[in-house]
Formats: structure tokens, sequence, C-alpha cells
């Protein structure tokens, strides 16, 4: 058993009896990482009715909620472990800096975030993720309201935001045999990588800030970059790419303006966890800070690098769905985008294959058709393929056109061409 285990013995519940506190007609929305065996234990209460539970990225539990008939689970982002299972879950478009605000309204009767082990001192702090679970946790509540955190051992202990013992009506001891590592979807290595990285290179001068995208192109290609110098972070989401340009010493934060000397964050991916444990050199905080586009645009050289899974002739850029079916999900995409949008030394950077389906399909498009836009012709400023790089920012409609038809596989530019020419827009 661990210290805080027996100072805090009080506030201790097991994933079972913290899902006992879920009754008919509730809403419930779990953090970021999903609390997996709270929500596990949850999706065994077969005889609840009409509960909503809203889990941003569901993994291993939100499949189980969303097996159980007495729920319907809500969620930001539809992932691939969802996907595999081909389970009902309703998506709700929310941008991550708007969470907070969202969570007000949707006005939970039960809140569970995950967090790692508390300081005696009852210090708790948010452990891999911080997102909007400071919104959960210090929202205004109602009567009958609970705040519950599970507690995960094996997350890091980073500086930043953190919370308080008093701040939950309950601590889940999180069992040693159960899953314990936050899952993510997985990212595949991507091909003409060399390319990317030339790209990159090019649109990233030294002293930037960088923004990526969880996505194989932007974390590989970053990982690259080990030439540059004084390079800093400023990102949703750290992962390899990021993390190996702080622990290299490339990213040391000298010339950010936005908590400078810093690596800021408000998501860790597993394989940073023993890079930010304890380290001074980093920080998590939350969405509200983190995504608002007002601080994005105020660090120095900003350079958000995204995916996307397609972008039309007039710079539409789909990130979320395919062939008319969500997909994923935003994120916090959109935030960057807007943030490099208020700063002049700031660049949007979109990457993403030519092609897709082993080369058969197009990922540069005539215009997006069946599939949501996520970011508007006026949000996306470059765009970047293995066959070059698009200046889409000031440019006309033409040119706009004629950039991506040059940066598109070299099987579909006469096809591409020829819808251009037929839309006059060429």
């Amino acid at each position: 058993m661990e210290a805080w285990q027996h100072v805090f013995a009080d506030r201790v519940l097991t994933p079972e009896a913290a899902a006992s506190f879920v009754a008919d007609g509730d809403v419930v929305v779990a953090g970021l990482p999903e609390p997996t065996a709270f929500l596990t234990a949850l999706g065994a209460r077969r005889e609840l009715a009409g509960v909503d539970v809203f889990i941003p990225a569901p993994r291993v539990g939100g499949v189980a909620v969303a097996q159980n008939p007495g729920c319907r689970v809500l969620t930001g982002f539809r992932t691939q472990m969802l996907r595999r299972a081909g389970v009902p879950a309703e998506v709700l478009p929310v941008r991550l800096h708007d969470w907070g605000a969202f969570f007000e309204r949707l006005a939970p009767r039960v809140s569970v975030i995950q967090v790692a082990a508390p300081d005696l001192d009852g210090t708790v702090r948010p452990g891999s993720a911080l997102a909007a679970n400071d919104a959960l946790v210090h929202r205004e509540r109602r009567p009958g309201d609970v705040v519950l955190a599970l507690v995960n051992p094996i997350v890091p202990q980073i500086r930043g935001e953190a919370f308080r013992v008093e701040d939950f009506d309950g601590l889940i001891d999180l069992p040693l045999e159960a899953e314990a590592m936050p899952i993510f979807d997985e990212r595949k290595k991507p091909d003409h990588l060399e390319a990317f990285v030339g790209a990159l290179d090019e649109l990233i001068p030294d002293g930037s800030t960088l923004q990526a995208g969880i996505g194989g192109i932007a974390e590989r290609a970053l990982y690259q970059l080990g030439h540059k110098r004084d390079l800093g972070v400023h990102t949703e989401v750290l992962g390899a790419g990021l993390g190996h340009l702080i622990e290299t010493g490339v990213a040391t934060g000298a010339c950010k303006t936005v908590f400078p000397g810093e690596a800021v964050f408000t998501i860790a991916l597993p394989e940073t966890f023993d890079l930010v444990d304890a380290n001074p050199r980093v920080r998590i905080e939350p969405a509200r800070m983190v995504l608002d586009p007002a601080v994005v645009a105020r660090n120095h050289r900003m350079r958000c690098v995204n995916s996307a899974l397609e972008i039309d002739l007039w710079g539409q850029a789909n990130s979320e769905m395919i062939d008319g079916e969500q997909y994923s999900g935003v994120g916090g995409q959109l935030d960057f985008l807007r943030g490099c949008s208020l700063s002049n030394d700031a660049l949007a950077i979109h990457v993403l294959p030519s092609t897709a389906a082993g080369g058969t399909r197009s990922r540069i498009v005539t215009q997006i058709d069946r599939n949501a836009v996520t970011g508007t012709r006026y949000d996306t400023q470059v765009v970047v393929t293995e066959h070059g790089i698009a200046w889409l920012r000031d440019a006309t409609v033409r040119q706009k056109a004629q950039r991506m038809i040059a940066i598109a596989h070299p099987e579909f530019r006469a096809e591409l061409t020829d819808d251009a020419k037929r839309l006059g827009i060429v």
C-alpha cells in the first residue's frame, strides 16, 4: 500500500464504488485520458438507464460503456479503438480550447479525471494530461454533484498547474493488475519522410516555437531537425518528435515569449514520460491557456504543423472524416490555426501524403464534398506533400488552385487541372 493511501484513507474508493455514484438519467463526464477502470466498472452496470457519458477520446473503458444499452457515449474524437469495436458513439464537435465552457453548459452530475499519485501535502498533479480537466474540477457545483480522481501510479509528476486532494470527493485506487498505461492510437511510419523533413527544415527557422499534432509525418519529421538551434515548444500534445528536441537540447525555449525556457503542453504521450517527470524545463498547463489563439500568437515565430486527410483546390482542409464518416476528431488543430492567423511571424503548416488507398486516391481533391471542412480556406496557409510546398496565404483563388495541383501526385494533376478549368478557377 502506498503512503498516500494511508494518509487519505477516508477518500479512497474502488472503481466499482466510484461507478455506484452514477444513477439513472445522469450526465457523466470522463476526463482525458480516459479513467479506464472507472468506465469499465460503469459499463458493467447493466441496470442503468438513460445515462449520457461524454468521453473525449474513448479507449477500452469507452468501448465498455458504449456496449452498455443503458448508456449513450458522446465523444469529441472517434478513436481507433471505437472504430475497431464498431460500437455506437455520437460525435460532438467541440474545439479543445472550448471544452471548459462546454462542460459548464453540460453540467455533469458525476465527473471523473485521471491524476498522478498525490503528494503527502495534498498536492495532486494531473499526470499525463490536463486538457480541460481543470474545468471539471473547479466548475461551480450543484448539490449532489460528484468529482472523482482516478489515481494512476505510473504517470509522471509534471510541473505546472495542479489540484488539491480536497478538490475531490473520492480518490479511486487503480488496481496494479489493471491497464495503467494510457492508450493512444497507433501512428504509422510515413512514406517519403525525407521530403517532408526537407520542407519543414525550410519552413522552420532557428528560434521558432513549435506545435505538432499527433501523426506520423509531423512527429517523425520534426525528430530529424536536430541541427536547428533554440527551438521552443508550445503544443497541445508532446510526442516523440518534440520530446527528442527537448531531450537533446535543440528545443531550449530561449526565444519563446510565453514561458521562456520551458516547453509547454497540455497532454504528454507515454513515450515522453521519463523526459517530463519532475523536469524543470517542461510544464503542463490547461487547454484554456495552451490553446488560446491569443496566447499562441504571442509566441516568437510560431510554427504549427498539423496533418489533414484531404485538402481541396480552394485550400479547404478535412482533418477528421473519410467518405462522409467520422474518422477521428479535431482536437486543438483549429485553435492553433487561428493563433497563427493572429501573428505575422507565425505560420500554419498542413502536411499530408499526396495519395491514399495505396496510391489509388488523391488527397488533393477538387472540392471537399461529402466530408466536413475542418480548416477553412481562410485558415490554411501552407500545404506540404512529398512533391513540394504550396503557399496559400495571401494567394488568389487561381493561385491556390495552381499551387495545390503542383504538389498533387503527378498521376492526378491533369484531372485536377481539368476540374479547375470546369469550375473556372484557373
